[in-house]
């Protein structure tokens, strides 16, 4: 049974319907260990764990600093380098340092997002790295996140498409070095992680 690690939750995205979405996609199948406390991480045996889900933004608190080291950075990079698997899901792309280790492992960050959360159509992207023949089109009430991302240095697989606020990237991934890195952006609610072809995506990330 594969092993994975989360951290989850933050000021914006309660660690309760985090872990509850995630237990209720993933606990079945897989050894799930849910953390909601940055320190409880045990970063230098990420190694341990077969895939790790980053749920939880860089800063804690709006006016916080960002709450990760380089040396935790560098734990992360050599996790997936050596092997690891990655798993970004929604605010784990947000108040990062866009210059960190992070940032480049990632290879794409959250810049904004609408104030309301319009209804959003998230379709597949056909692409050669990542299978999307089993993901249908759904729709979410949902933030849509705007993000920079590397198109050069990953492979965009689902994009967002809202009537008010137009198309953006939703979800992309990539080889990194042995290791595979794999980025949602949908995620606010629980109804959100709820919903069919977005519990599939996890799971087909943690697949992957």
């Amino acid at each position: 049974m594969q092993k994975i690690l989360a951290l989850a939750g933050d000021f914006y995205h309660g660690a309760d319907y985090l872990r509850e979405g995630l237990e209720g996609i993933l606990r079945d199948k897989y050894s799930l260990d849910i953390k909601d406390n940055y320190r409880e991480i045990p970063w230098q045996e990420l190694e341990e764990y077969d895939v790790f889900i980053l749920a939880c933004s860089g800063k804690l608190n709006p006016n916080d600093e960002i709450w990760i080291t380089t040396e935790e950075e560098e734990f992360i990079d050599n996790y997936v380098s050596s092997g690891g698997k990655l798993l970004v899901l929604h605010c784990g792309l947000a108040d990062f340092s866009t210059e960190g280790i992070l940032r480049q492992v990632v290879k794409g960050h959250f810049l904004e997002h609408p104030e309301e959360h319009p209804e959003i159509l998230v379709s597949p992207v056909k692409n050669d790295l990542f299978p999307v023949e089993e993901i249908e089109e759904f729709k979410i009430v949902d933030e849509l996140y705007i993000v920079d991302v590397d198109l050069e240095d990953t492979t965009v697989f689902l994009q967002a498409e809202s009537e008010e606020y137009g198309n953006a990237i939703a979800g992309w991934a990539h080889q990194y070095g042995q290791g595979k890195v794999y980025c949602l952006t949908p995620g606010h609610t629980l109804e959100v992680l709820k919903e069919e072809m977005m519990a599939k995506l996890i799971i087909k990330g943690v697949e992957w």
